[in-house]
């Protein structure tokens, strides 16, 4: 029977996610990951291997939480049940809005900065960022052709083509939020993207 770590995995984790987020893989040494976690190299390597396994370990993770999140908000949990699918797919975009201007520092969203500062040089990481993009995607398109189903939305509207647009006003808000945009700036433009989708037209007749 192998013996029972001295520390808490998940705690680990937190940590080093927060350390890579703040300062970057390139930016982030061992020794750095050391100092944060206060485990020595060995017990690092021996519980979760190198530095790029680390990396790639907690940008999954973060990446998997950030789509179940999303899912359980627009389409599963008891968020989801009340509110048309319209009204939960702009409550979840100006929670989003919200979150990222009232950050200081902004340091916006990890798995943004994953795909821009590592994605281009690491295969595994721009998989991940890949399936997460997808996603999410897919989740808001779910949600669109819930509100097609229900009569909000117009049933030609492409519900993907959507997903992809509204996850594109996601990332820039996002980057945007970052120069310290004013934060009802960012709110009306999440509102507006939710406005623009092409909504049934119901005859009076």
């Amino acid at each position: 029977m192998g013996r029972k770590r001295g520390f808490d995995e998940d705690v680990v984790l937190d940590v080093v996610r927060n350390r890579f987020w703040a300062t970057g893989y390139a930016g982030t040494s061992t020794y750095d990951l050391m100092e944060a976690t206060g485990l020595g190299k060995g017990s690092i390597y021996k519980a979760f291997g190198n530095k790029n396994d680390l990396y790639v370990r907690v940008f999954s993770d973060y990446c998997q939480a950030l789509v179940a999140e999303a899912r359980e908000k627009l389409l599963g949990g008891p968020e989801a049940v009340v509110p048309s699918p319209m009204a939960r797919l702009e409550r979840y975009l100006v929670s989003i809005a919200s979150a990222f201007a009232a950050e200081s520092p902004h340091r916006g969203c990890f798995l943004t900065k994953g795909t821009v500062d590592v994605a281009s040089d690491d295969a595994k990481v721009a998989e991940i960022a890949r399936r997460a993009f997808e996603s999410l995607a897919d989740v808001f398109a779910a949600t669109i052709r819930e509100a097609q189903d229900e009569g909000e939305v117009a049933d030609e509207a492409d519900s993907l083509a959507l997903g992809y647009l509204i996850l594109s006003v996601i990332r820039g808000i996002d980057s945007i939020a970052k120069s310290d945009i004013d934060g009802t700036v960012l709110e009306r433009t999440a509102r507006t993207a939710v406005a623009l989708i092409p909504r049934t037209v119901h005859s009076d007749r």
